[in-house]
């Protein structure tokens, strides 16, 4: 019976929340509350799609619709979607619908959650405006429902109203449930008998006692009113989660991870009162904004005292290079976040613990205080440059990392300690007058194809720039920071695509005190992959692979028919994206968008 309700859980309650999200989503009606006032309080993930067919429209004018969308791709793209409704043959007559039916069934609000009771297990929540297309989704939820019968439930009716509820029970497990209910074109699909009463009863308007619709629930409502976009330009999509309680609800039965919710108080990571965001398309000034919000009690206890950004300067520093593909620096206070974490380690593990099982250690193996000569030599901002290394392989991201240093000369001592005992294997070089560490390079393995191998050896290296550490897995790279740092051409801070970014981050909310900012060049990333598609090698590869994937043979089907366009076709839709942090009292709150290209 077990094996019953395990296949039914599985595949047919699947199966429904995808042809319900395969749905291209429409408005709520506006006879009825939208899902945030159907939902009760203790719905612990909420994922809605609160708008018109205008999700869909607005999504393919963002930079990704607008390249399926042109000439040069469509024919590729058209082949690579006609084979998945191939693909999608088999399971039409499970369903009794094919893929375009499927997609073209038009929808209003589009909501999943996952509801906690007291004392019931999690319920998955699905509401579904389908509009006009209730007859052919009526016709998909038979299909759904006789397949339930027949692998074992008893089916029910219930009445609520003039609503008629069809109920699915599992003899297996009294307390497993699956109801279907209809009303006013709207389709919700849930777990649990209960919570489907009571939201429609609170869409009856009927009162209910003790508990409140989800958007009375201040978390919810602070973290919402955080990410809710302008009155000209309202997210099309939005989520929330509060995972303390979704973890302590779901872990019940399970005695091990009991006992880590019960370490919460003293961790401090009941302190997490909720998490969400929104995501905005194709706005006058932006191809995408997305928002998200961690709401953090004050004052922050345990580990939530590690978190300590603070606002300082985001300018790129003089050895940042102009073609870097990404750029990202934050001001960190990691003197209150060493220190925190050691009261932490120590609180958990007896007092002095931290010093004696690492600290010590390190003393005894590099020769240095990893205290003095390292937590507090450093300043507190940290900055991760990542640029693009010829030819294209799959790790082609080269990574530079500096950390500012309180006293250059000081650490230099440090380092050369470090590298003394690190032994012969470190090699020491200087490049314009820089002293540069290297580790020595792996040995190339030996299935990559010599003349264009996958996978890009690293080539790591260690030097002291200005005040700051520098460390890369790429010697290319760190010598491009280091002429960089000579002439302010080279330098990111200099390049117009940079300032461009920068202005429109100063003019989010928190802005000018930001923690944290990050600028990326998504048609480095693009360009790295078109390449990738393009090789040789990899065309070589998805030919093999295609024998015995049908997802590669219909890649490789469309790249032979159809060759991908000149890369100026695609990149002509790509512009620079940008990103914040900053820190308040309530919480963190992060913003990230991309330029629109007119």
């Amino acid at each position: 019976m077990t094996c019953i309700r395990s296949r039914v859980v599985t595949r047919w309650l699947p199966l429904a929340a995808t042809i319900l999200f395969l749905m291209p989503p429409l408005a709520a009606a506006a006879d009825r509350p939208d899902a945030a006032h159907l939902l009760p309080e203790n719905t612990v993930l909420y994922v809605r799609f609160p708008v018109t067919a205008e999700t869909v429209a607005k999504f393919k004018e963002t930079a990704i619709g607008r390249i399926t969308q042109d000439p040069a791709m469509k024919p590729f793209v058209s082949q690579l979607y006609g084979s998945a409704i191939e693909a999608f043959k088999r399971a039409e007559e499970q369903i009794g619908a094919s893929l375009d039916d499927l997609l073209s069934i038009p929808q209003g609000e589009m909501c999943l959650a996952v509801v906690t009771p007291e004392q019931s297990r999690p319920a998955i929540v699905f509401l579904v405006d389908v509009g006009q297309r209730l007859p052919i989704v009526e016709k998909l939820l038979d299909r759904i429902s006789q397949g339930i019968e027949d692998e074992g439930a008893k089916i029910s009716q219930e009445d609520l109203g003039d609503v008629k509820l069809t109920v699915f029970d599992f003899p297996s497990d009294e307390t497993r449930q699956l109801v279907f209910a209809v009303r006013d074109n709207v389709v919700l699909v849930t777990s649990d008998l209960e919570v489907a009463k009571w939201m429609l009863n609170v869409w009856s308007g009927k009162k209910t006692e003790g508990v409140r619709p989800l958007a009375d629930k201040p978390d919810f409502a602070a973290v919402m009113r955080r990410c809710a976009g302008t009155e000209d330009q309202p997210p099309q999509v939005e989520f929330f989660i509060d995972p303390v309680t979704l973890f302590s609800r779901a872990s019940r039965g399970n005695a091990g991870a009991q006992t880590l919710v019960a370490l919460f108080p003293a961790l401090g990571l009941n302190g997490v009162q909720g998490a969400g965001g929104s995501m905005t398309f194709a706005t006058e000034e932006f191809d995408a904004v997305t928002q998200f919000h961690l709401l953090l009690a004050s004052p922050r206890q345990g580990v939530l005292e590690l978190i300590a950004p603070r606002a300082g300067d985001t300018a790129p520093e003089n050895w940042v290079p102009a073609d870097a593909a990404s750029y990202m620096t934050v001001n960190w206070d990691l003197g209150k976040t060493y220190t925190s974490f050691a009261a932490l380690y120590d609180k958990i593990r007896g007092e002095g613990a931290l010093v004696s099982s690492f600290e010590r250690e390190v003393t005894n193996r590099l020769g240095i205080d990893f205290r003095k000569d390292v937590v507090e030599a450093l300043a507190g901002r940290v900055t991760l440059v990542n640029a693009m290394v010829r030819p294209a392989r799959l790790n082609s991201r080269a990574n530079l990392l500096g950390v500012q240093l309180k006293d250059a000369k000081a650490f230099e001592k440090t380092l050369e300690t470090v590298i003394a005992k690190a032994g012969p294997q470190m090699s020491q070089d200087t490049f314009a007058g820089v002293t540069i560490y290297r580790a020595p390079a792996r040995k190339p393995r030996a299935k990559q194809a010599p003349n264009q191998p996958l996978i890009r050896q690293p080539d790591p290296a260690v030097a002291i720039v200005d005040d700051y550490l520098l460390v890369t897995d790429a010697l290319d790279l760190l010598k491009q920071a280091i002429v960089a740092k000579s002439n302010a051409s080279q330098s990111l801070a200099d390049q117009l695509e940079f300032r461009l970014v920068a202005s429109k981050i100063r003019r989010q909310p928190g802005g000018e005190r930001a923690s944290l900012i990050a600028f990326d060049r998504p048609e480095e990333a693009l360009r790295l992959w078109y390449e990738i598609a393009n090789a040789e090698t990899t065309r070589q590869r998805l030919s093999q692979g295609a024998e015995n994937n049908r997802f590669f043979r219909a890649v490789n089907d469309a790249l032979r028919d159809h060759p991908l366009p000149p890369f100026a076709v695609l990149a002509r839709y790509l512009a620079p994206s940008g990103s914040l942090l900053t820190d308040d009292e309530t919480g963190l709150h992060y913003t990230s968008f991309t330029l629109r290209r007119k």
